[in-house]
């Protein structure tokens, strides 16, 4: 599940880097936090079993980065995902 942590924390990361205002470097900050992304979203692919299950998993990672949902309910989703 550390995996599934590092890319809440990222993805939390991104949305307030979106979110924060201007800044020099923010557009760079921004690119390596996607990259970051796709790297955890290409593990995410090969853990899930087709495509609406990893799109609900990158759904619930939102969810849970934005507050929305605890971190057990995205792992509710994950388990879900893979079964």
């Amino acid at each position: 599940m550390d995996q599934l942590k590092n890319y809440v924390e990222i993805v939390k990361k991104n949305i307030e880097t979106m979110n924060a205002s201007d800044y020099y470097g923010k557009e760079d900050d921004l690119k390596r936090q996607e990259e970051e992304i796709e790297k955890y979203e290409r593990w995410l692919k090969q853990e899930s079993v087709s495509g609406d299950q990893f799109d609900q998993i990158v759904d619930a990672a939102v969810d849970c980065a934005a507050g929305d949902i605890s971190f057990s309910q995205l792992e509710d989703v994950y388990r879900k995902g893979k079964s």
